[in-house]
């Protein structure tokens, strides 16, 4: 007991368990897999960051200031470039920055000072008189004889006779406050301002270092000086008429200027602001196919100024500009990628490692393909960049495939010298091999697909070359070297796929037909073994493969899926009715919990099964997802009626082990399968019977939860089961009822009074799980 508690008090401890909690979660975010994909992605981008800095497009050794040509160099379009000063724009710039520059005038704190000891001393003198018990007319005369001239006897004796001195005092130090604030110049400053132009001022404080700027008209002179301060005693003192004029006179007589004109700080500013304007450069045009640089000339900076505006002629170099101006890029670049998959079907696209993998290494094959290109002789129209694309659409998707090709493709026109014309061509011929391959079944469709790339490219090379007005030798040699492209994507394509698939265990078109095979060793198995539910199995994947037609969803892997999706029975094929023949059922000895067990087990025993025969991931998922986490509800409705404590009986040990399906083929596979099993029930599946049983199960399996985690919509269920419909009243349909002989009839007479007998236990039958 001592040892729990001593081991509760260290459990604790103050700081130890949130050192622990801190830890944990940042080590599950650096093990989660969108920190491993957004790695994978971070490395592959700083491979494409180092590879712009050393590709020979991107920085391109040209010509040099000194260099003599060895032929003329043209003007390919027309440009305006920068050479020289404009003298007369460089003057302007410098008198308008002149003129910005407000004039100096600097506080005078001395001047301040004296204002507030004068005015302080004044209201002193008069509450020192008001204390002392004398006769009026001598306090009068004693304040007259130390304070303003212009005060009268009346103005003093209303003073005296204002009952609160420090009230007038402090309003008397509130409005000069302001008025220093506002700024009291001399005329003679002001005037010296207004004269050289100036229509704004600063007041520098050089004992806080602070600045403030105003207009000229804002400064206070001797002339607005007394109605300034009649404004602000009358703001104070609102009903005091008696004390206005005097407190206006001693104000204005203890008030001095405490600002002062500094014309040499003014023109230090103005001339620091003139020589802070760069002079203009002299914009100079040049037309189309003006020679810029004759054969034999050197060259001269005037030519380099216009060499600058032709790709290809001018090492541009590795700045610090240049490297952060690509940071940006790739930052939008991905910022571009990230908005495009959350807004899509692929938003969980960070969550799936392995295609993070897989894009990423066909985008770092394309790349280095498109290096040794640039390097070659070829013209970059030869980029294979349309095999990446089609690969990506194959193993990942259409989405993800169409976004890879659209960013390397921006990309790969910024390496070749920020070349538009050679993106648009490899994002046409690109976006053709995507859709030409989007459904590939075949090898030959590769071979199609890499003959309309081709052909793409051929025509926007000529498209791009018609409207540059180029000669047509050069646009249509480009153009074979572009159908010379699309082959070579197709072939990579062709010599890439098997790989990929063999390494991340992606199956594609081609090799779900493969599966379909019926002659697989574990179909044939399943056909051997557990012939009932080999039919069954065909069944389920013509409805699926119809469903997922009607929703577009990939209805060859959903076909495909549901052929392998019941092979966890052959081990106990005999223990479901599908493959009684029968037979008396395995299950009436059997406790119903044993009985589900047995049922379920089939699931787990298909997933083994599955990855033992080395069956692609999304075939396993089918099988392991196929009846999510449904109920067995007729051996849990035969283990409620038998069982004494129904509250000992828990619901979840009668149901599948799951996951609920996470895709819309695993979700039309469990659909489809519940359904086709119960049709086979039916005594007679009539038009109106069947449809009546579709809507009946698909709405259960919806309310029971096991589509709540695909992205089917209720549209889409609704198109799924008008084709379930369709399908399974195409196989039970109406037969004509020939007529029959009378030894027929006593023979189907009996066969039906036989039936009627086993009625009871037929129904038990088909009412079980299959």
């Amino acid at each position: 007991m001592a040892k729990e508690k001593v081991k509760d008090r260290s459990v604790a401890k103050p700081g130890v368990s949130g050192k622990k909690g801190w830890q944990a979660r940042v080590w599950g975010f650096v093990s989660s897999k969108e920190f491993l994909s957004g790695a994978i992605i971070f490395v592959f981008f700083s491979g494409a960051l180092l590879s712009m800095f050393i590709n020979p497009q991107f920085h391109q050794v040209g010509l040099y200031e000194g260099d003599v040509a060895l032929k003329d160099v043209f003007a390919p379009y027309d440009f305006v470039y920068s050479w020289g000063v404009d003298q007369a724009k460089t003057d302007d710039i410098k008198r308008d920055a002149a003129r910005a520059v407000p004039y100096v005038f600097v506080k005078d704190l001395s001047a301040e000072e004296k204002t507030f000891a004068g005015l302080k001393g004044f209201f002193s003198t008069v509450e020192k008189e008001k204390a002392l018990d004398i006769p009026m007319t001598e306090k009068i005369r004693s304040i007259r004889d130390i304070s303003v001239d212009d005060l009268t006897e009346r103005d003093i004796r209303n003073l005296l006779e204002f009952q609160e001195t420090d009230t007038l005092a402090r309003g008397a130090l509130s409005v000069a406050e302001k008025v220093f604030q506002a700024g009291y110049s001399s005329a003679e400053d002001l005037e010296d301002a207004r004269k050289a132009g100036f229509s704004r001022i600063v007041i520098k404080d050089e004992r806080t270092g602070t600045e403030t700027e105003r207009p000229v008209e804002k400064l206070i002179t001797k002339e607005e000086l007394v109605s300034v301060v009649e404004n602000q005693v009358d703001l104070l003192f609102p009903g005091e008429r008696r004390i206005r004029q005097p407190m206006v006179t001693v104000i204005e007589s203890k008030l001095v200027p405490n600002i002062t004109g500094d014309k040499g700080r003014t023109t230090k500013r103005i001339d620091a602001a003139i020589a802070a304007v760069k002079p203009v450069p002299k914009e100079s045009e040049v037309r189309k196919n003006e020679i810029i640089v004759a054969k034999g000339q050197r060259i001269t900076a005037q030519d380099m100024a216009q060499l600058k505006h032709i790709s290809g002629f001018l090492r541009q170099g590795t700045t610090l500009g240049s490297f952060i101006g690509s940071v940006i890029f790739f930052f939008l670049i991905g910022l571009l990628a990230f908005a495009y998959l959350s807004f899509s079907r692929e938003k969980n696209f960070f969550k799936d490692v392995k295609n993070t993998a897989i894009v990423v290494l066909n985008m770092s094959i394309a790349l280095v393909l498109a290096e040794m290109v640039l390097r070659s002789p070829q013209p970059s129209y030869f980029m294979p960049l349309a095999f990446m694309g089609m690969i990506i659409t194959l193993l990942v998707g259409v989405n993800v495939g169409f976004l890879s090709l659209m960013l390397m493709s921006v990309f790969l026109s910024v390496i070749s010298g920020g070349n538009v014309e050679v993106m648009f061509v490899l994002f046409a011929a690109g976006t053709v091999g995507i859709y030409s391959i989007r459904d590939c079944r075949r090898r030959s469709d590769i071979l199609r697909a890499g003959l309309f790339v081709g052909i793409a490219k051929l025509v926007a090379i000529v498209s791009v070359g018609l409207m540059n007005n180029l000669e047509a030798e050069i646009f249509i040699r480009d153009g074979f070297w572009g159908m010379a492209s699309g082959a070579f994507s197709a072939f990579l394509v062709m010599g890439l796929l098997p790989v990929f698939e063999y390494l991340f265990k992606v199956p594609t078109n081609i090799t779900l037909l493969e599966l379909s095979d019926l002659n697989h060793p574990l179909l044939k198995k399943l056909s051997i073994e557990a012939p009932g539910t080999y039919h069954h199995s065909i069944l389920v994947g013509n409805l699926a493969e119809a469903a997922c037609d009607a929703v577009g969803a990939n209805s060859l892997l959903a076909r495909v899926g549901a052929y392998y999706h019941d092979i966890g029975k052959i081990p106990k094929a005999e223990y479901f009715s599908e493959n009684e023949m029968g037979a008396p059922s395995r299950h009436d000895k059997l406790l119903p919990s044993m009985s589900a067990l047995i049922i379920s087990n089939h699931v787990k025993e298909g997933v083994e099964m599955a990855k033992k025969h080395k069956l692609q991931r999304n075939i396993v998922d089918l099988i392991g997802q196929h009846h999510g986490n449904s109920l067995i509800a007729y051996f849990y409705k035969k283990a409620l009626e038998k069982s004494s404590d129904k509250s000992q009986l828990k619901e979840a040990n009668f149901r599948y082990p799951g996951p609920r399906p996470q895709t819309r083929e695993s979700a039309i596979i469990l659909l489809a399968d519940s359904v086709e099993a119960s049709c086979r029930a039916l005594e007679e599946p009539t038009s109106a019977g069947i449809r009546m049983l579709v809507k009946k199960i698909i709405n259960n399996k919806f309310i029971d939860g096991q589509l709540d985690e695909c992205d089917l919509t209720l549209k889409g269920i609704e198109k799924i089961a008008s084709s379930f419909e369709r399908v399974l009243i195409g196989i039970y349909h109406t037969r004509l009822n020939y007529p029959s002989s009378p030894t027929e009839k006593e023979t189907a007479n009996g066969k039906r009074s036989d039936a009627n007998k086993r009625g009871r236990s037929k129904s038990d039958k088909e009412n079980r799980p299959q």
